[in-house]
């Protein structure tokens, strides 16, 4: 309430009024001075108030589904346990913790050019829980925005917890979409509000102004400044030449050229920003130990991926253990047959000899430490054993590994090679007209020969194959 407003009422019914001669005739007077300035006191609040209420009752309400991926980690910080499930509680001791999400208008405030945003919405992952499955789990937040608030075209995301999470989605529905798909770090880890997008595309000239601002700001954070050491939870993508393939720093016959540059730009790598060696300022130090190559966090193995890589470069080293024991216990150090090949994938014991068995202690342990030690068998192997003994498995793989373009047409049968006789033996093929006969579908090899569309392929004179081959 305005002071001077006051005053000047007060100062209206004062002027206006003369005093009787009697005490009571001023008492009176007083009474209807106070109760008319009191009225108009009351007439004032009312009319502000009714101005408000309006506007208040008019603000629309937004549903949104917010789906976070579940961590696939198999070991659980305790804290992080108990963080999840009490903070509902701890929300009201630290008032900045919780996922604070704000939409943002494709329009413009009508007195500046400034977008329009909603009033915060804040997630907290035990209270706003909607349902919940072995992947994924939804959150209801409820947003405030103004009837003129527009089509909303972006969304701002401030991650007020102590850990990241991966941010799938977020839904209104029959409204928009904003498909996230990315890394949310710690307020404390990255200062900036992340920006999501709705799943309109536009171009840069049609893009509206209400998302000019966030869209140029967004840019400015993936591609960066060129300055300073990358860590894990970045999301930058500037580029750098390879100029940390050497290690200068132990010596010449360590030293590399440096790959890329402003006359051939590619090939070129994530900038990581590291210290340059001792020896050459031009070249940065190399990765070792203590260093991780820097990929943008989005770009990163997921957990489930990450996790099978780790157990196949785990399998791939313990899995030479197999061909020094089997070369011990057999009574050759090479393979005898194809039988022997094939013991790598069997499930047979790998340690069983055919003259002698060895007794081994635990052989249910062995068997199992042995399961995990095994190669996985092939595709094509694990269909039929014995496919690659057969003559057109033989051939198709001979084809198929041989270069297109020495593979040409065959205009003689029987086919003649073109190797030296002295080191690979007759010219003459041991292919013979009756072992394609049966394949032709009655027609002859001559026919064959003479008809473009069917022709056989000549790959013998450039591959030295016994097979092939008389004698």
């Amino acid at each position: 309430m305005d002071i001077m407003w006051h005053a000047n009422c007060y100062k209206q019914f004062s002027s206006g009024i003369l005093f009787p001669l009697t005490k009571r005739t001023t008492f009176r007077a007083m009474r209807k001075k106070r109760a008319a300035f009191a009225e108009i006191v009351r007439n004032k609040f009312s009319a502000a108030v009714d101005v408000e209420k309006p506007a208040a009752a008019m603000m629309l309400e937004l549903t949104a589904l917010v789906t976070v991926r579940k961590s696939q980690k198999k070991i659980i910080n305790v804290m992080d346990m108990m963080f999840h499930w009490f903070d509902k509680h701890a929300l009201h001791r630290h008032n900045q913790e919780g996922v604070v999400l704000q939409l943002v208008s494709t329009e413009t405030e009508s007195n500046r050019m400034s977008p329009k945003w909603s009033d915060e919405a804040r997630l907290v992952w035990a209270k706003n829980l909607k349902m919940v499955s072995d992947q994924k789990s939804v959150y209801e937040v409820k947003f405030m925005v103004d009837p003129k608030f527009g089509k909303p075209g972006a969304i701002t995301v401030c991650n007020g917890y102590e850990n990241e999470f991966y941010l799938e989605s977020v839904n209104i529905e029959g409204v928009v979409d904003f498909p996230c798909n990315s890394w949310v770090q710690p307020q404390k880890v990255m200062s900036v509000q992340r920006i999501f997008f709705c799943s309109k595309a536009y171009l840069p000239g049609e893009t509206p102004e209400g998302l000019k601002e966030l869209r140029e700001m967004e840019l400015r954070q993936l591609r960066g400044d060129g300055k300073g050491l990358r860590t894990p939870s970045d999301r930058i993508y500037d580029y750098d030449t390879y100029n940390d393939i050497g290690n200068p720093d132990k010596g010449m016959e360590f030293v590399r050229p440096t790959l890329g540059g402003n006359k051939n730009p590619h090939p070129r790598r994530c900038r990581t920003g590291r210290p340059p060696t001792k020896t050459d300022e031009n070249m940065e130090s190399p990765v070792n130990e203590s260093t991780k190559i820097y990929v943008p966090r989005d770009e990163e193995f997921e957990e489930a991926k990450q996790e099978a890589l780790d157990v196949g470069k785990l399998k791939g080293i313990l899995r030479h253990i197999i061909p020094t024991v089997t070369a011990i216990v057999r009574d050759s150090k090479f393979f005898k047959g194809y039988s022997d090949i094939n013991g790598l994938y069997s499930d047979a014991c790998l340690l069983e000899n055919k003259k002698q068995k060895m007794k081994l202690p635990l052989p249910k342990i062995f068997n199992k430490v042995q399961e995990i030690l095994k190669f996985d068998p092939p595709k094509l192997i694990s269909r039929d054993t014995s496919c690659c003994l057969r003559d057109d498995e033989f051939g198709r793989q001979a084809v198929a590994g041989i270069n297109p373009l020495s593979i040409e047409r065959l205009t003689v049968f029987p086919p003649v090679s073109k190797l030296d006789p002295s080191i690979y033996g007759s010219q003459e093929s041991a292919l013979e007209e009756e072992h394609l006969i049966g394949h032709l579908e009655g027609m002859s090899v001559q026919q064959v020969c003479i008809l473009y569309a069917n022709l056989p392929l000549r790959a013998h004179s450039t591959r030295a194959n016994s097979s092939y081959q008389k004698g």
